[in-house]
């Protein structure tokens, strides 16, 4: 779901002068009524709810994506008072969990491959690591240039930098060559061209990219996942969290050793958006159905 230039500039703009806490309550109570009405979008998120959460019935998943799309315009009002927010502010609204395991991964050199899924506020968690001092530049998708351009407000507004996907992958070869942190987001294939594997993702498959795993085999960057959920609790709204580097295994066939790691990778990416599925926020159907076993 993106939305429009003019609402991206007109919100950028109401939220640098309005309190926080009535914007924060209107977005969830337009997020709980959008999430009840009969439209395209929460049929979609109801069958992904029914994949990343079958255990619970479907009032329960009913009410699992009303509070998703209360969660996402929730974070939507974080996400748009980037370019008006201090950094005590920004500090205040984030704690971290795992900094070490990125710390260590820049220490080796050859820059760092981070991947997240389409959870929480994704791109806040970019913007806090620019804001902590990280060199960190986010592959992001091509839209239309006036939504680019307003997006591009709170994107940058900490100092992390977006690098377009129709740039290829030239540049990110190069920025990991001077030790910087590329962000890709992980759990769609998105873009013509895009190649992708279908892999298990909650209990039937879906197709992710296989560019960040092809980039560390490449170049012997550390690859590691990285999201941002709600902490549930008082002392901050959101928490980062960074897993150890994942296992980078190169037998000499690349294609083998991109497979493998892309299917390390949705295992990851799907264990994160299982624990969270309300915070998922992905609006396309796309899956597989596993196939019924032929074994005995």
């Amino acid at each position: 779901m993106i939305p429009s230039a003019t609402v991206v500039r007109t919100a950028v703009r109401l939220l640098g002068v309005v309190p926080v806490a009535p914007a924060r309550l209107l977005a969830r109570a337009a997020g709980f009524v959008a999430g009840s009405l009969p439209i395209a979008r929460t049929a979609t998120l109801r069958e992904n709810l029914a994949q990343l959460a079958p255990q619970h019935d479907r009032r329960t998943r009913a009410r699992l994506a009303r509070r998703t799309f209360a969660n996402l315009l929730d974070a939507a009002v974080d996400l748009w008072r980037l370019p008006t927010m201090s950094g005590a502010a920004l500090d205040a609204l984030v704690t971290v969990e795992g900094r070490e395991h990125l710390d260590a991964a820049l220490a080796l050199g050859k820059g760092v491959v981070a991947v997240t899924p389409h959870l929480g506020p994704y791109e806040l968690g970019g913007a806090w690591l620019a804001h902590a001092g990280y060199p960190v530049h986010a592959m992001v998708e091509v839209l239309d240039a006036q939504t680019n351009a307003a997006m591009a407000r709170y994107r940058e507004a900490t100092g992390m930098r977006l690098i377009p996907r129709s740039a290829g992958m030239r540049p990110v070869l190069r920025l990991l060559r001077e030790r910087q942190i590329v962000l890709l987001v992980a759990d769609r294939v998105v873009g013509e061209g895009a190649e992708g594997l279908e892999v298990p993702f909650g209990r039937g498959h879906r197709a992710i990219p296989t560019g960040p795993a092809a980039l560390c085999i490449a170049t012997g960057a550390p690859l590691l996942v990285g999201y941002i959920t709600r902490t549930g609790g008082n002392r901050a709204r959101y928490v980062i969290r960074f897993e150890p580097a994942i296992d980078v295994e190169r037998t000499g066939d690349a294609h083998h050793d991109r497979d493998r790691l892309t299917r390390l990778i949705g295992q990851r990416l799907s264990a994160v958006a299982q624990a969270h599925p309300d915070e998922w926020f992905v609006f396309q159907p796309d899956w597989r159905q596993r196939e019924p076993s032929s074994r005995p």
